[in-house]
């Protein structure tokens, strides 16, 4: 839905948040005392991140937990700055709904919130704290066990080579440091 061409500096980034989320212990990211995202911008997180990565035939980010994620890393991987950066990305979001729409973007109704995040996406995908945001929800969605396994295929120990695999709508993806 929101494909551009990747970049190789873009890539080393996202390579590099990866790595180092996997360092984290599990507790780091489970069990934040401290709510980072403020009360006034819970909805408007599940909302983005519910439009980005709906449920469909599979779960979707709000499913998987990705605002409860992203709230933990706010709250114990960002520094303030990167803090502020990416809280003010929901806000211009929710900005742009306000002015376009007439309401928040929380409030606004699933092809409305696409319409809306679509063009901002379009007008925003060259700041570096949007792209940010964006690679951490999908990182967080598809390093979710329901991510790596349900919408894409994950098999510990792939089976024989196979040249020519017919792809069909319902052929899943691979999991693994392919999708990035």
């Amino acid at each position: 839905m929101f494909h551009k061409e990747l970049e190789r500096r873009d890539f080393i980034g996202t390579l590099g948040a990866l790595l180092g989320l996997a360092t984290l212990p599990a507790s780091a990211l489970a069990a934040s005392q401290q709510a980072s995202i403020p009360a006034s911008q819970v909805a408007l997180v599940a909302a983005v991140a519910d439009t980005m990565i709906p449920r469909t035939d599979t779960p979707g980010a709000v499913d998987v937990g990705v605002p409860k994620l992203l709230s933990a890393l706010l709250a114990n991987w960002a520094a303030p700055a990167t803090r502020t950066a990416l809280l003010g990305q929901f806000d211009a979001i929710d900005v742009a709904a306000r002015g376009a729409k007439g309401k928040p973007f929380a409030a606004l109704k699933p092809a409305d919130r696409l319409a809306v995040l679509k063009a901002y996406d379009a007008a925003s995908f060259t700041q570096a704290d949007y792209k940010r945001l964006r690679g951490l929800i999908l990182i967080l969605y598809y390093n979710s066990e329901p991510g790596a396994t349900v919408e894409l295929r994950y098999e510990h120990a792939p089976g024989a080579y196979e040249p020519s695999l017919p792809i069909t709508p319902q052929t899943r993806a691979w999991a693994g440091m392919s999708f990035f």
